[in-house]
């Protein structure tokens, strides 16, 4: 016997077996298993495992690794109803009572109230991991750091290992020193094979590695898994959103072998609906969504996913507004330039081919040449932010980069405002790095190293002659602290919602004291405008998905600031007269 990490929920039984015997076994089951063949196999679902297992034994020789899938899938099933509704009823019951549950835990006193709700609900009997999906900014980290600590002190587990992505790997190692003042013993996996190897089999109590490493590492974490009860952590969990790619079925074997996974993302579903569906079924094996066969119309599929989640999900959430009570408001603010002349020539050119020859392709050929096309039109984007990169010869000043420098020298130079500066292309950082850099700037984008990564942001922090932050919202998206800067500037957009949502919250988040401001520039009348209201579009639609109540502090911040100068407008008129 043996699984298949590529096909969810499935289990193949070779054909060497006596398969005659086996299906006369199986058909005087009440139930029979619907299996089918598929090269050279049997092919069953993992939900028809158990009786599988008892019909064929003694006719099956299962592996070990087959044997686990089927008892970690009759583990959740047998227990997940009342887990999950343990679950809720501490939520339900508030922070005292939940402080109360986890009063075991030395970290209790450490922790929020939300964080200690977390750990609460994600700890109950039974519990076999969770999803956080508190929005960024609330401390999904501390939650993790306390239930792993938790479960220590229970004796259900003996290790952490956390997959994260390159640029938080440090930070985890960073703050489970600071919260638990260095109590744990932490390996950062990373280098060659083998300090991977070594660092690997050094006895830490908590393994911190990327999902690359999780791919290249697997045999090795899943020794470890295997000799000693290991727990398994994914941060930023929407990198495992697609079954078949080669970290997520890494990372699903590993989770074969953990006592607990969780799964930590504040923009779980950044893309759709079904962004959520694999991380669910990491932590549960398929529990979740295994009856759920999502439709192709997305609103459909969008109230499939709330339907499963809202009836069998084992997961928390929690938005700032609600448990970041003094966090600031925020505000967004949508700037229109035109574009300069040899700038809109190039685009209205570029536009009206495209439009052309999407007219005259047939529907075949646009299938077949669908990544051209595609392509053609991101370059639509690329000219609305800096030509430069798209047509040979440009020289004249982009009609965002003069923008930006009216915006930088009021806000920089003028008001001593530090300036987050996201852009997405390779090209327009470079030309922006050049053009600021006298500003005082620092930068962080996929070419720059790790160490100088953590560098640039303590010197944006930390050094008062820095000014301006310039960062590619993929690289700094996620996991960096960056509040010195009350005001976010948008040359261009990330291609991926996930980007542009994390990133928002750099600014946004515990430990800033005054009102935020997002500024993103857009080429009034161009794809640039479409694109953005996509990106709001998707932001609501996951809010919806998880039944996030509407945030009312943006609008009765801006309208009581508009009634306060209109009576302070009055009162002055008043005073004249």
């Amino acid at each position: 016997m043996e699984l298949d990490p590529g096909r969810r929920g499935v289990l193949i039984v070779p054909r060497h077996q006596d398969l005659p015997t086996l299906r006369s076994v199986l058909r005087r089951l009440p139930k029979m298993p619907r299996g089918r063949s598929d090269n050279g196999c049997l092919l069953f679902r993992f939900e028809d495992g158990p009786q599988v297992m008892a019909a064929g034994d003694g006719l099956l020789d299962w592996t070990v690794d087959a044997e686990r899938a089927i008892q970690n899938r009759v583990r959740v099933r047998t227990s997940a109803a009342e887990v999950v509704a343990s679950a809720r009823s501490v939520l339900a019951g508030g922070a005292d009572a939940a402080r109360v549950a986890i009063a075991d835990s030395h970290l209790v006193d450490r922790l929020d109230d939300h964080q200690a709700l977390n750990v609460a609900a994600l700890t109950v009997d039974g519990s076999w991991g969770g999803c956080v999906f508190d929005e960024q900014g609330t401390g999904k980290t501390i939650t993790m750091i306390a239930t792993f600590d938790l479960l220590v002190e229970r004796n259900l587990a003996d290790v952490l290992v956390v997959m994260a992505p390159k640029s938080m790997v440090r930070e985890w190692a960073v703050q489970f020193d600071q919260f638990t003042d260095g109590m744990y013993r932490v390996a950062v996996i990373e280098g060659s094979k083998a300090e991977k190897s070594k660092a690997l089999a050094s006895g830490a109590d908590v393994v911190v590695m990327n999902y690359e490493s999780a791919v290249t590492s697997e045999p090795a974490v899943r020794l470890l898994a295997r000799r000693c009860r290991t727990v398994l952590a994914v941060d930023e969990s929407f990198n495992v959103k697609n079954p078949d790619a080669r970290r997520t079925s890494a990372i699903a074997r590993i989770r074969e072998w953990c006592t607990h996974a969780f799964a930590l993302c504040g923009t779980p579903a950044p893309n759709s609906p079904a962004d959520m569906v694999a991380q669910f079924d990491l932590v549960d094996f398929g529990y979740t969504f295994g009856p759920v066969r999502l439709d192709h119309d997305p609103e459909v599929a969008l109230g499939q996913v709330r339907d499963a989640v809202t009836e069998r999900g084992h997961y928390v959430r929690n938005l700032k507004s609600i448990v970041l009570k003094d966090l600031p408001g925020r505000s967004f603010n949508r700037v229109k330039v035109q574009m300069q002349p040899v700038q809109a020539a190039a685009y209205a050119a570029t536009l009206d081919g495209l439009i052309t020859d999407v007219r005259q392709i047939t529907d075949a050929e646009f299938r077949r040449q669908s990544m051209s096309f595609l392509a053609r039109r991101a370059s639509l984007l690329r000219l609305c932010s800096d030509p430069s990169g798209v047509v040979d010869g440009y020289d004249e000043v982009p009609a965002k980069v003069a923008a930006l420098d009216d915006l930088l020298d009021q806000l920089v130079r003028q008001h001593k405002e530090k300036v987050l500066l996201w852009s997405f292309y390779r090209s327009n950082l470079d030309n922006l790095a050049t053009r600021y850099g006298p500003l005082g700037l620092v930068r962080v984008d996929g070419s720059v190293p790790s160490e100088e990564r953590r560098e640039a942001v303590r010197r944006f922090q930390d050094d008062d002659d820095v000014m301006v932050f310039l960062g590619n919202p993929a690289a700094a998206g996620a996991g960096l602290t960056l509040h010195r800067a009350r005001v976010a500037v948008y040359e261009s957009l990330s291609n991926q919602a996930a980007h542009y949502l994390q990133s928002l919250d750099r600014i946004h988040r515990r430990g800033q004291a005054r009102d935020v401001e997002y500024i993103t520039l857009l080429c009034e009348g161009t794809i640039e405008e479409p694109e953005y209201d996509r990106l709001l579009t998707k932001a609501q639609t996951q809010a919806d998905l998880l039944g996030d109540p509407p945030d009312p502090q943006p609008t009765r911040v801006l309208l009581l600031e508009e009634l306060l100068k209109l009576r302070a407008t009055v009162g002055a008129v008043h005073q004249h007269g």
